[in-house]
């Protein structure tokens, strides 16, 4: 009986012992099935996967080609046009004169994109309006007088004259395109004042048209804004020089288009 008690002793020693043992260690390193723990990736597949995220950076983004046709509508309330003209007798001092008119209008325009994201404008057609009317002033002495001209609202037209052709366009919607020329239709109604000019020129009718204006170099912005497309041609100036009689009598113009659109 005694060998029996103290058997009972040593096991229930040995089982507290071991109790106590385990408690003392880290739980979180005991127990732990081997099929949890995390399994890092060995240095050739990390290797591996950095290469190729590098090599996907380095692919070359594609485009979708496409052709859009868009239409544009001249903003009146920014868009301009400068009348400068300069009127030269063979008798009489050249005399100069400037006025400034609100225009309106439309363009007509394509744009395309190409599989590698390259956009070309083409600019079919332009069509300008003065929206307001333009009055121009030469005078002399009081003995000569002054020649006075009004371009009435919705007289003077100016179109493209330059057969389609095609535009590049640089980063932000810029381009620069050379060699466009433009057509100027419209008449002047003109009065003379003064002793010499009033029985010279008296009250009559000038012819402004141009059949085809100097080269003109086109330059602008096309940018996205406002979930529709924006054409800007700032400072678009079109020349020309013509007789107005048999005299000799010569206007030359110079016409600066400051023009702001957008899609309509």
């Amino acid at each position: 009986m005694p060998e029996t008690r103290q058997n009972w002793y040593a096991a229930a020693l040995l089982r507290i012992t071991f109790v106590a043992l385990t408690a003392t260690l880290p739980s979180c390193h005991l127990f732990v099935n081997p099929t949890e723990q995390t399994i890092s990736d060995p240095p050739s597949a990390r290797v591996a996967s950095s290469s190729g995220s590098s090599s996907r950076s380095s692919v070359v983004r594609k485009f979708i080609p496409s052709v859009q046709h868009l239409e544009f509508q001249i903003d009146s309330s920014i868009s301009t046009g400068t009348i400068d003209l300069a009127l030269d007798h063979d008798s009489l001092a050249p005399r100069r004169s400037v006025c400034e008119c609100p225009l309106k209008g439309t363009i007509v325009a394509k744009l395309q994109t190409s599989a590698s994201g390259v956009q070309t404008l083409t600019l079919e057609k332009i069509e300008l309006v003065t929206a307001g009317e333009g009055k121009l002033e030469f005078a002399w002495s009081p003995i000569i007088g002054s020649v006075r001209m009004l371009i009435p609202e919705d007289q003077l037209k100016i179109s493209s004259k330059s057969s389609d052709s095609v535009i590049q366009l640089s980063e932000g919607g810029r381009f620069s395109h050379p060699g466009y020329h433009f057509q100027v239709d419209g008449t002047g109604q003109v009065e003379a004042t003064g002793l010499v000019l009033r029985k010279k020129i008296g009250d009559t009718e000038t012819d402004l048209t141009i059949e085809e204006t100097e080269a003109v170099t086109l330059a602008g912005t096309l940018r996205r804004k406002d979930s529709s497309w924006h054409l800007e041609l700032p400072g678009t100036v079109m020349k020309d020089s013509f007789e107005i009689d048999e005299e000799g009598t010569t206007l030359n113009l110079i016409f600066t288009g400051n023009i702001a659109s957008f899609e309509k």
